[in-house]
């Protein structure tokens, strides 16, 4: 139950409808680091809950975003603008929101460590629902895939709010 909570709480953030987006630049935008590789749309394919019960046992689930009727796209302009759309249960709802990003460590155009921070009123809201101060952040790795195809990984510590010792929430998407 707890699991839906924070899956149900992240979708929100995402398409809320408070107005968080940003329509133009601005000077105090924050501008990414220039890793190609981010650049373009990736669609969100599944959630993993990687579950520490209290006592100690280990559970990894989640489900399978596409295949149960959620659609998540995430488009990842290189001037620090991010357009989140979202299609759960018919309703598709876009926001823009402001991205940045901190890669501490590359390979060619890949993202091996590094922190992406998705900035906007609601994702604030969340992050300091799960703990964060500031703006939300994922910690990021992106890695090429099969047939050419990139894969990315986003990986949130959502322990705050469900009845778990330990629940990290990590989100894979796939370049489109």
């Amino acid at each position: 139950m707890k699991k839906i909570l924070v899956y149900s709480l992240l979708a929100a953030v995402l398409f809320g409808n408070s107005g968080a987006g940003c329509s133009s630049k601005n000077s105090d935008d924050p501008q990414p680091q220039q890793i190609t590789s981010l650049v373009g749309k990736w669609e969100a394919i599944r959630a993993l809950y990687h579950i520490t019960k209290q006592d100690g046992t280990t559970l990894s689930t989640g489900p399978e975003l596409k295949s149960k009727g959620t659609v998540i796209i995430w488009e990842f302009f290189s001037d620090g603008r991010l357009k989140a759309t979202g299609d759960i249960d018919g309703s598709t709802k876009t926001r823009e929101v402001r991205w940045s990003l901190n890669a501490k460590r590359t390979s060619g155009i890949g993202i091996e460590e590094g922190k992406l921070t998705i900035i906007g009123k609601e994702e604030r809201e969340f992050a300091q629902l799960i703990g964060q101060t500031g703006d939300l952040t994922y910690d990021i790795q992106t890695v090429d895939g099969i047939n050419g195809s990139a894969a990315m990984f986003l990986e949130v510590d959502a322990t705050k709010v469900g009845p778990y010792k330990k629940n990290i929430l990590t989100y894979v998407y796939h370049k489109l």
